[in-house]
């Protein structure tokens, strides 16, 4: 029970870290948004269908929450069930899964986690509903410059939001509702390179990199010319 105790609490301590810097980021006082998820992270880590093994994971769902839906954002009690049902599944099939699908970490949303088969059947019938998305995201995109693994792709729908940030920590990614949010402003494109995925909200000119940070621009320094001239139209400096 110790070895239980201490985990919780360095989960506990590392959370409320995260909300000092996040708070200052929003220039939001550190001090009430670490009083409120003193309260707030326990309630959400009784969701855990385990005893603390989950709480980080959770940890990290919440701050992914801040992003997609606001510093100040409530919680949603539906969607802490939803949370709840895609760990317990999780944790229930993890030992029947590849050991390079067992870290939870690399799992992000509650749809990831669904995603995640644990026989051979499943994961034919997942292939042949993968092959099912990529065509509908193909058919939900605009390939504007393809050479090798230089393209540009905009995007014309959520299906292909998905499609083509998957991997990324793009809140696009997440909701059909925060896909919109941007592109019912302006379009948005994905700019692939040797060096990963970048998207761009053209109305905000708001550009990021998978991890959902600024786009660090010396990695299109060797792109090509047709490359680069759509990077020039869209991005402006």
């Amino acid at each position: 029970m110790a070895t239980s105790l201490n985990r919780i609490d360095f989960v506990l301590i590392a959370h409320l870290q995260a909300t000092w810097r996040r708070a200052a980021k929003e220039n939001v006082d550190p001090w009430l948004a670490v009083d409120r998820e003193k309260r707030t992270f326990p309630l959400i880590c009784l969701f855990d269908p385990t005893d603390g093994l989950y709480h980080a994971w959770l940890s990290a769902w919440r701050q992914r929450l801040w992003h997609s839906a606001g510093f100040s954002a409530s919680l949603d009690l539906r969607q802490l069930d939803e949370v709840c049902a895609a760990l317990a599944r999780f944790h229930a099939i993890k030992d029947t899964l590849p050991l390079g699908q067992r870290d939870i970490g690399q799992f992000h949303t509650v749809d990831d986690l669904l995603s995640v088969v644990p026989t051979r059947v499943a994961q034919s019938r997942r292939r042949l509903e993968s092959e099912a998305l990529k065509a509908q995201a193909y058919q939900e995109s605009d390939i504007l410059f393809r050479e090798g693994r230089w393209m540009v792709v905009r995007l014309k729908g959520f299906v292909a939001a998905r499609f083509w940030g998957l991997g990324t920590r793009w809140c696009t990614t997440t909701t059909e509702h925060n896909y919109w949010s941007y592109a019912a402003k302006g379009e948005m494109l994905v700019f692939l390179t040797p060096h990963g995925k970048h998207q761009l909200a053209t109305f905000s000119q708001m550009f990021r990199d998978e991890r959902d940070d600024p786009v660090d621009m010396k990695v299109f320094r060797a792109a090509p010319t047709g490359f680069a001239e759509l990077l020039r139209q869209y991005r402006r400096l």
